[in-house]
């Protein structure tokens, strides 16, 4: 199973606050990778792998980009 990021994590991987981020769920959510939503809880978590997959699709300037 992939390793589930909290919001603070997930700041200090993309060098922002986890104030942005929240701001940017609700107004740019595509300035963001995707989350996990877990049932019955408001959490806010991401999956590891979605991050990393996200990270890799915005590569500008690489073989396909």
């Amino acid at each position: 199973m992939s390793k589930l990021l909290d919001i603070y994590e997930l700041a200090e991987l993309l060098g922002r606050s986890p104030e942005t981020i929240k701001k940017d769920l609700k107004r740019n959510p595509m300035a963001v990778p995707p989350r996990l939503h877990i049932p019955g809880t408001r959490l806010l978590r991401w999956r590891q792998v979605d991050v990393d997959t996200w990270l890799a699709e915005h590569v500008v300037g690489g073989v396909n980009g």
